[in-house]
């Protein structure tokens, strides 16, 4: 049958395959007339489909290993034949195209069982071998311990192609976590094994584009093993326009993504949501889709436009799940999926609830732009909810803010210490003093003259004063009991200098101190300023960026838009004020995953600030700052292209207007170095993975020299360079950064320090992933130590270490000293 029948043959199968058993006669009759070839065909493939499944499961040589964990040894032609140097033993697996055997090694060197996998006679045809041939190249490429392994390869003497492969006696994922009552964490942590063997075939530059659990064996040893490569495809050979019609797409609807159902470009995205739908089924027992007619136009709708319910409601469901015959397989209720998961339906419901639902449900997204940008997002995100640690999923943020030691990231402004955010702080309060009318200029002198004189000896442009040992808090604790007795008869003032030390006490991570003086100064400018005052507006300003840091992103987009309404009323829409707030509202807004109102406001900002650098050069560094965050923004879009483009013009500005060894100029060089990183780390582009380390090396030979080689930014710095190497796979050199990190650190370490900690944590990890346990296993200790138990931020990092600290235990047969440290929360 050429290959034009055999699509009209499986369009046939595919109309019927969901009906009822006793329907499906009438319908092939209905369908084929008097074509008898075709309706041979036809009942071929429906004979096949209790192994196979239904038809769009069926990749290009069948469903090969779907089966081993039930051995069907009816008899067989190909019994006892031998291919290559292996003698057929009896039939695995049975699909419409291809049939897998077991194997023995037919000398007697040594004794090897294999699964041999051949085209069926009559559906070699010339592109079901040029396939097959595709899959041998890709397995040859392939060599990690959770993808099953090629053997050999080639032609039997009458010209049938053969893979001999790893025999896999195992169970589908989901059978073997369900016969064995994984609970979550334990589904979990088997999960985050087929995401790193996914993850290195993309680095390979090779899609699989058929994961579900049937292609996923779990061997008694708890390995998983991912199998079938038969529609895989390389990134850099072909074209997507060889997947573009129905009936040349083979893939499974369950778990496809939806632009492999509409037929588009097919990316590493599409392996992520495969991914998504798996892991949404190991949690939840069921899939996020129901099909009732698996016609063409319902599988598009479905897929494409609806959107599931989250796992924490799917567990609550009751689902009937039909087998291929149509009639009831069997019934999923709440107590079936709870009992064997996490025992009763409301603890499952729970335990899913929140950052798992997030988890999966950015897996799922529609739009493979707003999905984990790769599969290593995907697995750090469940590897931070494993050790009780915010996820980015949570409300598709990036970042994190300055104070929260773990929520840095590339995006957030980095500051060089403690002090300069007191000094910086008071610098732009002033200067948008000094922005008011005439009538307050005297007033914001007066503060500037306090401010200088509490601060001076922490001068933000004096590298000796941020290296000094100054205890910022006495200072702010000394500003905020002078300010009262200064100020006592001008209420204004001491409200904006409340204000400033709130600030200030926001970017140290002191927040119960930043609400007090944040509110202290509210409340005097509420009691003695009229009613939508500007004063008024900026402690808005200022309450929502503490609530902004609390994660009460509803409450901090609320007061900034009775700010920004302020602003405009008062100082209209070309001012810097009115741009400052529209880019704060862009950022709460890009927490709370409204990525498209964000990318307006900001642009919004940048536009006023654009206008305004017109006249007055001053502005220009207000720009500046609206491309920096504005990157954000397409960074967080997976526009990863984009966002760099945004951060060079950032750079390429602070370069200009400021002083080559600037802090803004770092951190723009900074952020940009870590955007490419992620970019080449996601694209397997090894070449930009290398510029933006180099772009890093710059950076900290720029600080070095500025800061001096013992300043604590410095070794922030080198810690981030560190992880670039480690993303870089140099492990090696990676230690060698982070070693370099620890010591500076350990030069000066103070009570209730975090970052030094988390430093040392990762250099423990770097160690621990060379299997250098007796190095990295009191590092942990060390960290636990000294890490407080009552700080938000020590409670985050002593998850992590507690968790690795439990992984190192059990990976050196200490199970009951990883037993007495369950990660915290858990």
């Amino acid at each position: 049958m050429d290959s034009t029948r055999l699509k009209r043959a499986e369009q046939v199968y595919f109309e019927v395959a969901g009906l009822p058993a006793d329907q499906r006669p009438g319908a092939v009759a209905r369908a084929c007339g008097s074509d008898t070839e075709l309706r041979a065909e036809v009942e071929s493939l429906l004979a096949h489909a209790g192994a196979a499944e239904e038809f769009l499961e069926e990749p290009a040589l069948g469903t090969d290993f779907r089966l081993l964990g039930t051995l069907d040894a009816s008899p067989d032609a190909m019994a006892g034949k031998v291919v290559g140097q292996f003698r057929i033993d009896e039939r695995i697996a049975s699909g419409g195209m291809g049939t897998v055997y077991r194997g023995l090694r037919a000398d007697a060197e040594f004794e090897q069982q294999v699964a041999i996998k051949l085209v069926k006679r009559g559906m070699d045809s010339e592109e079901i071998v040029r396939r097959f041939r595709a899959e041998r190249r890709t397995l040859a490429a392939l060599d990690h311990p959770n993808i099953a392994r090629l053997i050999d390869g080639g032609m039997t003497p009458d010209g049938q192609p053969y893979l001999v492969m790893e025999f896999v006696p195992g169970l589908p994922i989901d059978e073997y976590c369900d016969q064995r009552s994984l609970n979550t964490h334990e589904r979990l942590e088997l999960f985050l094994k087929v995401c790193d063997a996914v993850r290195y075939a993309h680095q390979n530059l090779v899609v699989h584009r058929d994961l579900k659990p049937g292609n996923i064996l779990v061997t008694e040893e708890r390995v998983p093993k991912l199998l079938d490569f038969g529609i895989a495809k390389v990134l850099n050979q072909g074209s997507p326009a060889d997947v573009t019609t129905v009936e040349e797409r083979r893939l499974t609807p369950e778990y496809a993504s939806p632009e492999q159902v509409a037929g588009q470009t097919i990316t590493t995205s599409s392996d992520v949501y495969s991914l998504g739908v798996i892991l949404y089924e190991l949690l939840t027992g069921h899939r996020p889709y129901v099909f009732r007619s698996r016609t063409t136009a319902e599988v598009e709708r479905i897929v494409c436009e609806q959107d599931p319910p989250a796992p924490s409601t799917a567990v609550l469901k009751v689902q009937t799940r039909l087998s291929t015959g149509g009639a009831p397989e069997r019934q999923i209720t709440p107590e079936a999926v709870s009992q064997v998961r996490e025992g009763s339906p409301d603890r499952l419901r729970r335990r899913l609830k929140g950052d798992l639902d997030n988890i999966v449900m950015m897996a799922l997204r529609k739009d493979p732009a707003r999905r984990y940008a790769s599969v290593e997002q995907l697995a750090l995100d469940i590897r931070r909810y494993l050790a009780d640690l915010p996820v980015s999923a949570r409300r598709e943020t990036p970042g994190y803010l300055v104070g929260k030691f773990v929520k840095r990231n590339a995006w957030g402004v980095s500051v060089g210490a403690a002090a300069a955010v007191v000094a910086v702080a008071a610098f732009f309060f002033i200067r948008h003093q000094r922005d008011e009318a005439y009538a307050a200029r005297d007033q914001a002198e007066r503060i500037a003259d306090f401010m200088q004189q509490v601060l001076g000896a922490v001068d933000a442009g004096n590298a000796n004063a941020l290296s000094a040992d100054v205890k910022v808090t006495d200072i702010l604790e000394s500003a905020s009991s002078r300010s009262l007795a200064a100020f006592q008869g001008n209420p204004r003032i001491l409200a904006a200098v409340q204000s400033t030390i709130g600030r200030a006490y926001l970017g140290l991570g002191k927040y119960e101190k930043a609400e007090h003086h944040i509110r202290y100064g509210m409340n005097l400018r509420e009691q003695h300023l009229p009613e939508g005052h500007h004063d008024i507006a900026e402690s808005k300003i200022d309450l929502a960026h503490f609530y902004y840091i609390k994660d009460d992103y509803g409450r901090a987009e609320e007061l900034l838009r009775q700010a920004l309404a302020t602003h405009e009323r008062l100082r209209g829409e070309d001012n810097q004020d009115t741009a400052r707030v529209w880019n704060d509202l862009g950022a709460v807004l890009r927490a709370q995953g409204k990525v498209e109102d964000a990318e307006q406001a900001h642009r919004r900002a940048l536009q006023i600030r654009e206008r305004l650098a017109e006249t007055d050069p001053g502005a220009r560094e207000a720009v500046a700052e609206s491309y920096n965050n504005l990157s954000a923004v397409l960074a967080a879009r997976n526009d990863l292209e984009g966002a760099i483009s945004m951060m060079q013009r950032a750079l390429a500005l602070r370069r200009e207007l400021l002083p080559a060894d600037h802090p803004m100029v770092a951190q723009a060089r900074g952020n940009l170095a870590v955007m490419m990183a992620k970019k080449g780390r996601a694209q397997g582009d090894q070449a930009l993975l290398r510029q933006g380390i180099a772009l890093m090396e710059e950076n900290n030979a720029v600080e070095e020299r500025v800061l001096g080689g013992t300043h604590p930014q410095f070794a922030r710095s080198i810690a981030t360079l560190a992880a670039m190497h480690a993303a870089a796979g140099d492990i090696p050199k990676a230690e060698q950064q982070m070693r370099r990190a620890v010591d500076i650190r350990k030069l000066k370490v103070e009570p209730g320090e975090v970052d030094v900690w988390m430093m040392q944590y990762q250099l423990a990890s770097l160690l621990t992933r060379q299997k250098k346990y007796e190095e990295a296993e009191p590092l942990y200790i060390e960290a636990l130590t000294n890490l407080s138990e009552t700080l938000p931020a020590a409670q985050e990092v002593r998850a992590l270490v507690t968790q690795e600290l439990r992984i190192l235990y059990e990976r050196t047969n200490r199970p009951e000293k990883a037993a007495a440290l369950k990660p915290m929360g858990g």
